[in-house]
C-alpha cells in the first residue's frame, strides 16, 4: 500500500517531534509557531484554501472548460433568459428535444468567488439531457462586482425564476435540484437554506442538491487569504454557512470530493457529509478518484463516472 503524506500532515509530525526533543533548551521554531485554525499556521491555512497551491495547471484546466462549454453551444444552442433585472442576471437552458415535464438541474459554477461565468459551465449539459434531463446555467456577480449575500441572493433568485417557468422550457417545477462545484458548491449550499415560503414557493421546492468539494462554513476560509478580499461581516459568515443550519436542509445531498483535493476541502466535505448523514438528508458521499479540484466537476461531461453516477443516482434518472 503507498501512503501519501502532504506537506501539512509532514509539518505537524516534524512539529510533534520537535516538542518532544530537546536540543539545549532551545525551543523549537516548530513549537513557536501560532496556529489559526486547528493545528494549521498561517501559511499552511492560506495553502489549504488556496487551489493553485495543489493543482498547479489549474488556468489551463479551467480555460479547457471553457473550450469544451463553448463547443457544447455551438453543438446544441441553449435558449438564454433573464432570470433578473441585472444584465449579467442571465440563464441558460439546454432541454432534450421535445421536453414535456423533464426533470431540472441548476448548476452553479465555481471560481472562488471571483471568476468563470455560465459561458464556463455547460459542459455537464450533453450528459443531463442525454438522461431526459434540462440542464440550467445562471450567470451571477463576482465579488469584484458586488458582496456575496448578492451573489447568494442571485443564486436563490436563479431558482425561484426556474420554478416559476419551467413550463415554458418543457421541465418539471416539482423536480428541481441543484448542484455546484467549489464556491459553485458553496452557493449551491446556501441554496439550499433558502426559506421558500417567503418567496412564495413550496417549502421543498428543491427535490435534492450535489455538491462537489465545496465550503459549508466560511469560518475557517474567512481566516485564511480568502478573507481579505471577499470580506464579509461575522453576521453574514454565519448566514452562508450551511453547516450551522442544517436544520433548514429538507432534501437529499450528494457530497463529493477530490480524493487529490487540498486537505480543508477534504475536511469540509467529510465534516459536511457526516453531519448529513445524521440527519438523515445524505444521498450519497464519494471521493473522487481524479487528479484533482479541477478535474472532479469534468466527470459531468461523461455519463459513467463516479459524479455522473451520483447525480443520477440522486436524480433518479
Amino acid at each position: 500500500m503507498t501512503v501519501v503524506m502532504h506537506r501539512r500532515q509532514f509539518l505537524s509530525g516534524v512539529a510533534a517531534l520537535s516538542g518532544a526533543v530537546s536540543f539545549g533548551g532551545a525551543p523549537s521554531a516548530f513549537a513557536q509557531r501560532s496556529t489559526v485554525f486547528l493545528d494549521y499556521d498561517q501559511t499552511q491555512l492560506d495553502e489549504a484554501y488556496d487551489q493553485s497551491y495543489w493543482a498547479p495547471t489549474l488556468n489551463e484546466l479551467q480555460l479547457d472548460d471553457r473550450r469544451v462549454s463553448a463547443e457544447v453551444r455551438s453543438r446544441m444552442p441553449p435558449r438564454t433568459e433573464h432570470y433578473g433585472p441585472a444584465e449579467i442576471e442571465l440563464i441558460d437552458i439546454f432541454t432534450p428535444a421535445t421536453a414535456k415535464g423533464a426533470p431540472i438541474l441548476v448548476y452553479f459554477h465555481g471560481g472562488a468567488w471571483l471568476f468563470n461565468s455560465r459561458l464556463d459551465a455547460s459542459f455537464p449539459a450533453p450528459t443531463v439531457v442525454g438522461r431526459g434531463a434540462a440542464f440550467l446555467a445562471p450567470d451571477f456577480n463576482t465579488v469584484k462586482d458586488v458582496r456575496l449575500p448578492v451573489m447568494i441572493e442571485q443564486c436563490r433568485e436563479a431558482v425561484a425564476w426556474t420554478a416559476r417557468n419551467a413550463g415554458s422550457f418543457g421541465g418539471d417545477p416539482d423536480r428541481i435540484y441543484i448542484a455546484g462545484h467549489s464556491s459553485g458548491a458553496h452557493l449551491t449550499s446556501c441554496v439550499l437554506i433558502t426559506d421558500w415560503e417567503k418567496r412564495g414557493l413550496p417549502a421543498d421546492t428543491v427535490k435534492g442538491a450535489l455538491v462537489m468539494s465545496g465550503m459549508y462554513d466560511l469560518y475557517p476560509a474567512m481566516l485564511s487569504s480568502r478573507g481579505r478580499y471577499v470580506n464579509i461581516t461575522p453576521a453574514e459568515q454565519a448566514a452562508a454557512s450551511a453547516m450551522r443550519h442544517l436544520d433548514r436542509i429538507a432534501c437529499p445531498v450528494a457530497v463529493t470530493w477530490a480524493v487529490s483535493e487540498s486537505p480543508e476541502f477534504r475536511r469540509q466535505s467529510m465534516t459536511f457529509a457526516s453531519a448529513l448523514e445524521g440527519m438523515g438528508r445524505l444521498e450519497s458521499r464519494t471521493e473522487v478518484f481524479t487528479a484533482n479540484h479541477f478535474t472532479e466537476p469534468r466527470q459531468l461531461d461523461r455519463p459513467d463516472t463516479q459524479v455522473s453516477r451520483a447525480l443520477f443516482n440522486l436524480m433518479k434518472i
